[in-house]
């Protein structure tokens, strides 16, 4: 969400280029939610979010999403219909994952998601099935851990800076002073 107030805050003058990054790169049929260090961490994650109005809901469900390629091909394809449906697609499998509870690793729910941001479904689902947003997905990851040493999300670069973990954002904003852009 910080992103997308920087985005919309200096947007004529800087360019946001998401890229995927997968917390878990291939299935793990073992993850459970609670009790585990996911639940402390979606706890963190919703007192972070909480200044800029984002509601978290605790996952209820037992099908804690096993991986995150599923929903970061997702995204690739939207983008494949342009950056306005590439956006909504983006933080709407993040809200459906932390407000709604849906498993977002889960392809019908994936699917619902899609229809509810307006995407052309037939052809989303075309380019979902023939697998290439999976695997632009799987390439950015791997730039990313062996090109650019990412090891969380979020991890931003703002030119040689680089700002790693949920930060305030201040954090991004000194950033970008430091940089010229105000």
């Amino acid at each position: 969400m910080r992103l997308r107030t920087i985005e919309e805050r200096f947007g004529d003058r800087l360019v946001i280029e998401r890229r995927s990054f997968a917390l878990r790169p291939s299935p793990d049929p073992t993850v459970t939610f609670k009790g585990t260090y996911r639940e402390q961490a979606w706890q963190r994650a919703a007192r972070l979010a909480a200044p800029d109005g984002v509601q978290f809901e605790m996952w209820k469900r037992d099908d804690f999403p096993t991986w995150s390629i599923p929903a970061l091909a997702a995204a690739k394809c939207a983008s494949f219909q342009g950056k306005e449906l590439y956006d909504r697609m983006h933080y709407a499998l993040f809200e459906a994952l932390f407000t709604q509870g849906k498993n977002i690793a889960n392809r019908d729910e994936i699917i619902e998601v899609a229809r509810e941001v307006g995407l052309d479904i037939d052809r989303f689902l075309a380019d979902y099935e023939r697998g290439e947003g999976q695997k632009r997905a799987i390439e950015e990851y791997e730039e990313a851990v062996n090109r650019f040493m990412v090891t969380a999300v979020p991890t931003v670069f703002f030119d040689q800076a680089r700002v790693v973990g949920a930060v305030p954002l201040g954090d991004y904003l000194q950033v970008l002073e430091r940089l010229g852009i105000r």
